[in-house]
């Protein structure tokens, strides 16, 4: 009954709205609603690329909704629209805002402050008028049928495949109207593409003739390929890029014209490619760097007497007070006397020199007065003290608890460009406890000090780092310290690391960790202590965490992002490897003999360890797109102890895991959890305790797209588990095998909805458990439990999640 009655209440609501929402209610006799645009006959170009051309489009809908609720929205707003009474507001603001103003005509810093804060709400009113009220700008006007408009789309795509070679391709369209709603379909017959036969370029200056020649290999433009005018533009650049390395500093691609000939015989086309000489001068020159000036103060006060001057390797160095090594400046200028001009170095310079963090800007520019060729580096210092805190709310299984984060850094503190970073940490937590059913606060505070030296700390010549300064090398020295209290325990943790960091070209990034040496000490009570030993036969090593230990590890991490300036751009990508060696030290020693006092007190590991996180982001359109994201991952424990510290294992679940199981608590395998003491409020599994494992493999799709205003929503698959390497036959299934893994992937799905702010972005996602490997083989499919009228299935079932940022 209630499901009928469900079922007629929804059928009912959108028999009322779809009219409404489709807009054909705002049309006119003479008026067509746009329904939709299809792209026919085309192969070789992509129906994504040629629906940016559109010169019309149809109103947004959601997947598998067959209305367009931007309509109703944008209407709803019209409705409520009134241009005359937005008009009178800003007259009264102006009358307001002029009296004020006039009472403080002789307190210019009040005046100014007043007249800014009437600009501000008369700009804001006035783009009320020029784009309509809030609900007008989130949803959107209905999309009428305009055959002139549906015609420039015509000539566009014309247009487009000349650029792409297929000269005698045919564009056509026809519409079909189906009462007040129009389908346009574009015909499309491509023909074949128009082939390169020959490439040929032409200039008067031999000099250049002879560098373009020898870089010819990396031409854009080849005899056999397609044409494609898009290439004649990055050849273009190409070649303006190649002449500005070679000391050509005004040069411009203005000089470069292209001649294509396309009568040569049947799709075929001839490339001449001509640098024109400039009119005034009548040559193209090749500058030569005469001197280089460094102003390292450059925004700094005059004072009576003047900057200083100090030559060190050809560059002259000017300040008023010495405060920088130029030694250290040195590994980073790329520019010098009697070198030829080049724009890579020029950049080079400029970008390395803000890695450093130590100037506000930095500002190369070329002095051609004279006939000298002066490069002039103006730089101004950062405030050589920074400071910086954060307060927030932290949420662990949905308790919240605020903490406050201060950083303070010293830049610049032995003069050698190093700086200081002092970061300190204290919050509260809301934990359940792990002994009993009540909920108490958690303290955890810490500390870490970091020292950053600019350059690669080892023994090395100067020539070698001089070349690494290309890279951005830095040597890092960290101590850390945290601090957790609890009821159950008190756990205190020092970590000390030496890290070595580069990169190349920004696009990728490597750190090697070259010592980490952690010491972890506990102080727990008799009720936890037995928990500890329940987990261990469980399975769970989570004793290991509250015992004393010692860990020491070396790693490298290596990640490629392949668009680094806009990763959620079209088709991004990013890549990371990262591997460790635990205890590597130990294969040569036994450590306990390193424990005079008290042997066997201390734990001591050996692991190797990797894994791998591969993300790839694709635009679909104006603010939507599939965001995909592989984890793979592997430690191995191995020695004496062949178990892992706690840290490094692997786990999956929660936020931005497999979002449908509670944080670090899926897996391993097809392991069953402990069954729950309340199944019909909590569902058939207690999920309180975490799920370690040393195997990891995770899978994750998500589609995202604007919702409305700054709201975004997305609907999301998360696969995935962890494993354990050894197989154990007290907890069945928890090992990885290749005859049965897949059986054992957990799938979960579901939506959610994003508060996108640009800077920040609050997350809520609803994960609803499909594939559960905890049950029985055969009764892993569990998605049948859900319905329109019963959508959170089984309860535990589904799940909310709360985050900060994207998951991937």
């Amino acid at each position: 009954m209630n499901n009928h009655f469900a079922r007629f209440t929804i059928c009912s609501i959108l028999t009322l709205l779809i009219p409404a929402c489709m807009g054909v209610r705002h049309l006119q006799d003479d008026e067509y609603l746009l329904r939709r645009q299809h792209i026919e006959g085309n192969d070789a170009i992509a129906d994504e690329e040629l629906e940016e051309l559109y010169q019309i489009e149809a109103n947004k809908k959601f997947p598998l909704i067959p209305f367009a609720p931007y309509v109703w929205i944008y209407h709803l707003g019209k409705n409520n629209f009134d241009s005359t009474k937005i008009e009178g507001k800003i007259e009264k603001i102006k009358e307001k805002y002029s009296d004020k103003i006039q009472q403080h005509e002789d307190n210019k810093r009040k005046k100014d402050k007043l007249a800014n804060a009437m600009a501000r709400k008369i700009e804001k009113k006035r783009r009320d008028l020029a784009e309509g009220n809030i609900l007008m700008r989130w949803g959107e006007p209905v999309s009428k049928y305009d055959e002139k408009a549906v015609q420039k789309t015509v000539d566009q795509m014309k247009q487009y495949f000349q650029n792409r070679g297929y000269f005698n391709s045919s564009i056509d369209y026809k519409t079909n109207l189906r009462g007040k709603r129009a389908f346009v379909h574009y015909l499309i017959e491509e023909d074949n593409p128009h082939i390169i036969d020959s490439v040929r370029f032409y200039t008067s200056d031999t000099t250049i003739y002879r560098i373009i020649e020898a870089h010819q290999q990396e031409s854009l433009i080849k005899t056999g390929d397609n044409y494609d005018q898009n290439n004649l533009v990055k050849e273009r650049e190409r070649i303006e890029r190649l002449l500005k390395n070679q000391g050509y500093f005004d040069f411009s691609r203005q000089y470069i014209a292209f001649d294509v000939i396309t009568d040569i015989r049947p799709y075929g086309v001839e490339v001449n490619m001509v640098i024109n000489d400039p009119v005034k001068r009548g040559y193209h020159k090749q500058f030569t760097i005469d001197s280089v000036l460094f102003v390292t103060d450059a925004n700094a006060t005059p004072r009576q007497a003047d900057r200083s001057f100090f030559n060190y390797r050809g560059i002259t160095y000017q300040y008023y007070e010495k405060k920088f090594s130029k030694k250290i400046l040195d590994q980073r200028v790329f520019i010098y006397p009697d070198q030829t001009y080049s724009i890579d170095n020029t950049l080079n310079t400029q970008r390395q020199l803000a890695y450093l963090d130590n100037f506000k800007f930095i500002n190369i520019n070329y002095d051609t007065t004279g006939n000298t060729f002066i490069a002039n580096i103006f730089t101004s210092p950062l405030n050589k003290y920074a400071m910086t805190n954060e307060v927030g709310l932290n949420v662990t299984q949905g308790y919240p608890g605020p903490f406050y984060n201060l950083s303070l850094k010293d830049r610049n503190i032995f003069g050698g460009l190093e700086n200081l970073e002092i970061t300190g940490y204290f919050g509260f937590e809301g934990v359940a406890s792990a002994t009993t059913k009540e909920v108490y606060s958690s303290v955890e505070s810490g500390a870490k000090l970091a020292l950053i030296f600019p350059q690669f700390i080892m023994p090395s010549s100067q020539k070698f780092k001089q070349k690494a300064g290309l890279l951005n090398p830095n040597t890092v020295i960290r101590s850390g310290y945290n601090y957790t209290n609890r009821p159950e325990y008190r756990r205190a943790n020092f970590t000390n690391a030496l890290v070595y960091n580069w990169q190349r070209e920004r696009r990728r990034a490597y750190s090697f960790t070259l010592s980490e040496l952690s010491y972890i000490n506990s102080d727990t009570d008799i009720a936890f202590d037995s928990l500890l030993i329940d987990l261990e036969n469980d399975g769970n090593p989570l004793i290991n965490s509250f015992e004393p230990s010692f860990v020491s590890a070396m790693n490298f991490m290596v990640v490629y992002n392949f668009n680094p300036d806009d990763f959620y751009g079209n088709k991004a990508s990013l890549l990371k490897f990262y591997i460790e060696s635990g205890g590597a030290m130990f294969n040569f020693f036994d450590p306990r003999q390193l424990e005079i006092n008290k042997p066997d007190t201390i734990q001591y590991f050996q692991y190797l360890k990797f894994s791998s996180d591969f993300r790839r982001h694709i635009t679909m359109g104006e603010n939507k797109g599939i965001a995909t994201r592989f984890n793979f991952g592997v430690a191995y424990p191995y020695g004496k102890n062949k178990t892992l510290p706690y840290e490094k294992f692997f786990f999956a679940g929660g936020s931005n895991s497999l979002r449908a199981w509670p944080p670090r608590r899926l897996g391993p395998g097809s392991q069953k959890p402990r069954e729950s003491e309340n199944p019909e409020k909590d569902g058939p599994y207690d999920y309180s305790i975490e799920k370690p494992g040393e195997i990891l493999l995770e899978a994750n799709v998500e589609y995202r797209s604007k919702l409305i205003g700054f709201l975004d929503w997305a609907f999301f698959i998360d696969a995935g588990n962890v494993w354990k390497f050894y197989e154990n036959p007290v907890f069945p299934g928890a090992d990885f095998k290749f005859n049965r893994f897949y059986k054992e992937i957990a799938v979960g799905m579901g939506v959610g909805l994003r508060l996108n702010f640009s800077f920040l972005v609050i997350r809520f996602d609803y994960g609803v458990k499909m594939i559960d490997p905890a049950r029985d083989e055969g009764q892993r499919w569990i998605g049948d439990n859900l319905s329109i009228t019963n959508w959170r299935g089984e309860p535990g079932q589904a799940l909310w999640n709360i985050a900060i940022g994207y998951p991937f």
